[in-house]
């Protein structure tokens, strides 16, 4: 597949080391990506909120392979929070949490690990008044993070968990947790599973995506449409006039630096729209992620590999 030719591409040593080191791919990044410490993503989030939209906040950690890895990234999560509230942004703020970056996938040590981190880390963020939703993985960690997030939401119902409209099993999950204001996330899912656990084909995961938003638009969910998808957003913007839902019972939510006229004009009719913003030392790799869902931007991004913008 040409997503998989142009992930391999860019992940070799020489592209990475340019795109590193080149000034003209920074920028082009830095589109899409906060940089990689603090004092890069403050702005990006006040100059946003300035603009009448609201934030989230994606933490680009290294891999975690070890116990002391994760501690770290917790540090780093409670940073955050805490800049948030010196800020004086915290009611515009949300927190996106990656359990495999607390440890997740560090056997049952781990995931105790984990649950106890995430919970001091939640209660940092209700104390200084900023959401929190639980990000979603790979299939294999989608039943344990219900779970957790089960554990979480019980101390504190304000956190939220994402859901993705290509497994198939989440139309199941949906019907357990679309309890009256709950905060759930839904997104088509970015990562390719199995034809067994995964509807493979674009046209099936959208028909799945719409019947996923249905089912929050029908229910007392605090809805968190989370789609780039103009179809997506005008069936969800349809189903708000027909359910005649309150504007505090749903938000739309996108990726900093995709579609942002869009992301403004949703606020400026008066819908919640909020901006996922991802930082830190993991900013290449995710860059090529996005690559690799719109190839199209490979050639922009090789050009300014050699300073030609």
């Amino acid at each position: 597949m040409m997503s998989d030719l142009v992930t391999r591409w860019a992940q070799r040593d020489r592209v990475r080391e340019a795109a590193m080191s080149t000034s003209a791919a920074r920028d082009l990044v830095a589109r899409y990506v906060a940089g990689q410490d603090l004092d890069d993503l403050i702005p990006v989030l006040i100059s946003l909120i300035d603009k009448g939209l609201l934030v989230s906040v994606g933490y680009l950690g290294d891999h975690v392979n070890t116990l002391e890895q994760a501690a770290a990234n917790k540090d780093v999560y409670l940073t955050i929070v805490r800049r948030m509230s010196d800020e004086g942004i915290s009611s515009s703020s949300e927190l996106s949490l990656r359990l495999s970056r607390l440890g997740q996938r560090l056997g049952a040590e781990g995931r105790h690990i984990t649950l106890r981190e995430t919970r001091t880390i939640c209660r940092a963020a209700s104390n200084a008044g900023v959401l929190v939703t639980v990000d979603m993985g790979d299939y294999e960690l989608v039943e344990p993070t219900l779970r957790a997030w089960e554990q979480l939401h019980q101390d504190i119902p304000a956190v939220g968990v994402t859901v993705q409209a290509a497994l198939h099993r989440t139309q199941r999950d949906l019907s357990d947790l679309a309890m009256p204001g709950r905060r759930i996330r839904l997104c088509k899912g970015v990562f390719r599973e199995p034809k067994q656990v995964a509807f493979r084909n674009r046209h099936e995961i959208d028909l799945a995506f719409v019947r996923d938003l249905r089912m929050l638009m029908n229910s007392q969910v605090i809805a968190l449409v989370a789609s780039h998808d103009p179809r997506m957003i005008s069936i969800a913007e349809e189903l708000i006039r027909r359910t005649g839902r309150p504007p505090e019972s749903y938000e739309f939510q996108m990726l900093h630096g995709v579609r942002p006229m869009e992301q403004r004009r949703l606020a400026d009719v008066g819908y919640r729209s909020r901006v996922l913003v991802p930082f830190g030392p993991g900013w290449y790799d995710y860059y090529t992620q996005r690559l690799a869902e719109r190839p199209a931007n490979a050639a922009l991004f090789a050009r300014s590999l050699f300073g030609k913008r």
